[in-house]
């Protein structure tokens, strides 16, 4: 009877672990997003306008980009195929962020300058780079 509470209890524990540490992943996400947002927003000095106007299409095109870099990183761990299918795929996904690249420049320039919108790629970068140093430490 306690060895069955004992293992009940560390069972429980261990469940209860694993959703609280989804639940803080999930909401470091959430923050980690909203200081991009601020980041951006702030380099690229987006009006209040162009800001309401600008970030839904931005999410659009994060989500897409998003997409393409989940495939990339599959493909790290694909297995079953040759080499060269990998190099393939790997291309195509290159193809495809390019594709997206240009498909929402035209969008964005309909919202902000091609200077703010250049700001918003070093941004991006700078962003990310931030984020690798945070990691590092």
């Amino acid at each position: 009877m306690k060895r069955n509470l004992i293992l009940i209890i560390t069972f429980v524990s261990a469940l209860l672990f694993h959703v609280s540490l989804a639940h803080a992943q999930n909401k470091g996400g959430e923050e980690v997003r909203a200081v991009k947002i601020s980041y951006i927003t702030d380099m690229m000095k987006l009006s209040p306008n162009q800001a309401s106007q600008f970030w839904p299409v931005y999410n659009r095109y994060d989500d897409e980009m998003r997409s393409v870099r989940k495939g990339k990183h599959h493909l790290l761990s694909e297995k079953g195929k040759t080499a060269e299918e990998i190099i393939d795929e790997r291309q195509k996904l290159d193809e495809r962020e390019l594709s997206i690249k240009s498909k929402y420049k035209d969008e964005f320039l309909k919202i902000v300058s091609a200077t703010q919108l250049n700001q918003m790629y070093a941004a991006e970068a700078r962003f990310k780079k931030y984020l690798l140093d945070r990691v590092k430490q």
